[in-house]
């Protein structure tokens, strides 16, 4: 529930205030009052057009859907965590988050798609913000925003790398030493989206920072399973790092790999981590997304008497 106490003898309607107070679209204020979730002195108050006077408190009962386990899904992604704030996806691999271009109606971006199942599910939803991508090709973990506070904060915290990104990459080659921090300059390639490692000196070159463990290793052929933590947040950052320090993603052939594994790059985004202090909340949000069906199996084949099932 949320409550606020009208202080001033100005005759503003009962929308207005809502509008004012909780920092809400017009037309939001309005159903909300249609609905009969804005009481005054304990009353159910069905016009917006209602001048409150001074003193009155206004109740706004909270009836949005919790936040938990949700059971929505569509074409190509889930939904593992809804609230009024944030939408969390687990998306498979071959769904773009945005469009580069026009859309096309069999290849419609994610954002599209999240948008069409939540109001399919009887969802209230006005657009969707992007927090942050990950490629076409990684599947996992993306959070978009449901209004532009929360979009706000979280992309604040994004920009000073406060939320913990895990992700999982299987890789030709086997890192040394078995844990370490690698660190690059990125630059995007002329004519391209696609970005390589690069001099420093570079124009446009940017700071690239990651944290690996090798979780297992083969020998026959030489593959070393991958939990990469993300210091920065740089477009294509764990295929181009990988690839520079000499051992490529599986799967992934712009970077140099030779192992056409799943079909696709293997790397996985499995755990995001979002800090209080980005949602105004008491505690911190912690996602998690299970390997696909994809992964799963190479990495049952190769590593699975060192990881069991992953």
């Amino acid at each position: 529930m949320r409550r606020f106490r009208v202080e001033d003898e100005h005759q503003r309607t009962l929308a207005v205030r809502l509008r004012e107070a909780l920092r809400l679209s017009h037309r939001r204020a309005k159903e909300l009052v249609a609905s009969g979730r804005v009481q005054a002195g304990g009353e159910p108050i069905r016009d917006p057009a209602w001048r409150p006077p001074a003193g009155v408190e206004i109740e706004v009962v909270d009836t949005a859907p919790k936040a938990g386990p949700v059971a929505i899904s569509g074409p190509g992604f889930r939904v593992v965590h809804l609230d009024r704030d944030l939408v969390a996806i687990d998306k498979e691999p071959g769904v773009v988050v945005v469009p580069t271009s026009a859309p096309s109606p069999d290849d419609l971006p994610l954002v599209a798609r999240v948008v069409a199942a939540l109001k399919l599910a009887g969802h209230r939803v006005d657009g969707l913000h992007v927090v942050h991508r990950i490629d076409r090709e990684t599947s996992g973990l993306v959070l978009f925003a449901r209004h532009e506070r929360a979009w706000t904060r979280l992309r604040r915290a994004f920009r000073e790398r406060r939320p913990e990104r895990e992700y999982l990459a299987v890789t030709e080659g086997i890192p040394q030493p078995k844990h370490g921090e690698l660190l690059h300059w990125l630059a995007e390639e002329p004519g391209s989206h696609r970005v390589r490692a690069a001099d420093r000196a570079t124009d446009g070159a940017v700071e690239a920072r990651l944290r690996y463990r090798v979780e297992a290793t083969r020998r026959h052929p030489v593959r070393a399973f991958l939990r990469v933590h993300l210091v920065t947040g740089r477009r294509n950052q764990i295929r181009a790092q990988c690839a520079a320090a000499g051992w490529p993603v599986v799967g992934d052939r712009w970077f140099g790999a030779r192992d056409p594994g799943p079909g696709r790059a293997a790397l996985h985004a499995a755990r995001l981590v979002i800090p209080p202090e980005a949602l105004a909340r008491p505690r911190a949000l912690a996602l998690e997304a299970p390997l696909p069906d994809d992964m799963a199996r190479l990495c049952r084949r190769w590593f699975g008497d060192q990881l069991g099932t992953p």
